[in-house]
C-alpha cells in the first residue's frame, strides 16, 4: 500500500508539472524573442493592413516578457507576455498595462521572422489564419536591422 501511495504522489507530482511550461525552455524562447520586430504584414478579420502603415508599426520584447508597440516612434501599445513555448502551436498571451484586454494568441518563432494569430474576444486561434468576421488578428514580423 505505500508503494503504492508513493508512486501515485509520484505520478500527481509530474502530471502538475507537465501542465506548466519548464521555466528554462520559457527563458530560452523569450530570448530569442526579445529585441525590435518590424512589422511586414498584418491581415485583421480578414482585411489586409495598408504596406505604409505596417512599416511605420514595431513590437519590441525585453526578456522579461514585457512588450510595446511603437507607431511612428510612439508607443501605443505596452504590457506583458505570457508564452508557452511546449504547445503545439506555441502560446502567447499579451495583457495589456493600461486596458483591462488581452490579446490570446498561436505564434511561430523561426530565426528572424516572428508572426502570431490572436484574439481579443474568444477563443485562442488554432491555425494562422484571419478570415472575414472571425476576429482573428494575422501578422507577420521580421526582425529589426539595428
Amino acid at each position: 500500500m505505500t508503494k503504492l501511495l508513493m508512486m501515485i504522489a509520484i505520478l500527481s507530482v509530474g502530471l502538475v508539472a507537465a501542465g506548466n511550461p519548464a521555466q528554462q525552455d520559457v527563458a530560452a524562447e523569450l530570448k530569442k524573442l526579445s529585441g525590435t520586430w518590424q512589422l511586414v504584414d498584418e491581415l485583421d478579420d480578414g482585411k489586409q493592413i495598408a504596406a505604409e502603415e505596417a512599416r511605420k508599426t514595431k513590437l519590441i520584447f525585453d526578456v522579461s516578457g514585457g512588450w510595446k508597440v511603437e507607431l511612428d516612434g510612439k508607443v501605443v501599445g505596452e504590457g506583458t507576455a505570457k508564452i508557452d513555448p511546449t504547445r503545439k502551436p506555441k502560446s502567447i498571451d499579451y495583457a495589456f498595462a493600461k486596458e483591462d484586454e488581452r490579446f490570446v494568441a498561436i505564434y511561430e518563432l523561426d530565426g528572424d521572422s516572428f508572426r502570431h494569430c490572436g484574439v481579443r474576444k474568444g477563443a485562442r486561434p488554432s491555425e494562422f489564419s484571419s478570415k472575414p468576421g472571425s476576429g482573428q488578428i494575422l501578422t507577420t514580423f521580421h526582425r529589426a536591422k539595428d
